[in-house]
């Protein structure tokens, strides 16, 4: 990314925690620590079904008393239905805000917010709150503000984008996004590069679906992974990607030549020019550090 880009994240809600069990009622709750959150710094996070499968995937600000759920507006009525269930008698008050997001991202972007390139560092000014994605610096920043929010006066360096715009830099990175890549009720978390990406804790105590999670990791039993994928041609989410006629990946979000797949690591074949469709390659995200396949 070589330019300075901002892009209206229609895609996404903010929806407002508040009451004086909400601390504990996330953190019984959710795949990451709490105990991490703060004003000045923010937390990318997951709920999962007691099976340990994949639910929601989201970002947690506080501001003052309140804790901010960044997530996708697609499923935004699921996350409000489930966290509705739980919170039984529990002091918890949840609504939709009208907040907006944006994402500011390649060249500068952390500098023109002034903030360090640390993921999930926040600061807030005046009403706008900005962030760097917890998920990984190199996505950027977000700014979760208010809806008469003028993205060109505001930050007047940057360049408007389209949502496309910012979909071809997380595909570049290889980030997933819940409910695209990530299906609800059918990944595991570690398969989802959750580990590398900052939204689980290993050592937090119990959380819904936290045991088959935890056995996950400590015995090393993670068959799959979400990929990047490059092709010069199209490819349509669910299609697969075959091995001798085997299917040994699924498409999940692809754009302009690059995309991410759930790749079967075991059936990785060593000369990529196997695969079917003929010219596809299957790439090891750059912020995952264990030899997987080979990175380019």
């Amino acid at each position: 990314m070589s330019n300075l880009n901002i892009t209206a994240l229609k895609n996404r809600t903010i929806l407002a925690l508040t009451g004086k069990d909400v601390w504990d009622f996330l953190q019984n709750l959710i795949t990451n620590d709490m105990k991490l959150v703060n004003e000045s710094q923010c937390l990318y996070a997951a709920l999962l079904t007691a099976q340990g499968k994949f639910l929601h995937d989201f970002i947690i600000i506080k501001q003052g008393e309140t804790f901010l759920i960044d997530c996708t507006t697609e499923r935004k009525g699921d996350l409000i239905r489930r966290l509705t269930l739980y919170k039984l008698r529990s002091d918890v008050t949840l609504t939709e805000t009208a907040n907006q997001v944006f994402a500011l991202y390649g060249d500068g972007a952390h500098k023109t917010a002034n903030l360090p390139a640390k993921a999930g560092a926040v600061i807030q000014s005046g009403d706008d709150l900005y962030l760097v994605d917890p998920r990984n610096a190199n996505l950027g920043v977000r700014i979760i503000t208010a809806s008469d929010f003028n993205a060109s006066e505001a930050i007047p360096a940057a360049t408007e984008k389209d949502e496309a715009s910012y979909e071809a830099h997380r595909l570049h990175l290889g980030i997933p996004e819940g409910g695209q890549d990530i299906i609800p009720e059918k990944n595991f978390l570690l398969e989802a590069n959750f580990e590398e990406l900052n939204g689980v804790s290993f050592n937090k105590g119990c959380y819904v679906g936290q045991e088959l999670t935890a056995r996950t990791k400590h015995r090393a039993k993670i068959k799959k992974r979400l990929l990047r994928v490059l092709f010069d041609g199209s490819l349509e989410p669910g299609e697969a990607i075959t091995l001798d006629g085997r299917e040994i990946a699924v498409v999940r979000s692809f754009a302009n030549g690059q995309g991410i797949a759930l790749v079967r690591l075991e059936n990785l074949p060593e000369d990529p020019a196997m695969l079917k469709p003929e010219g596809v390659k299957l790439i090891q995200p750059e912020y995952i550090n264990l030899p997987i396949v080979e990175k380019h």
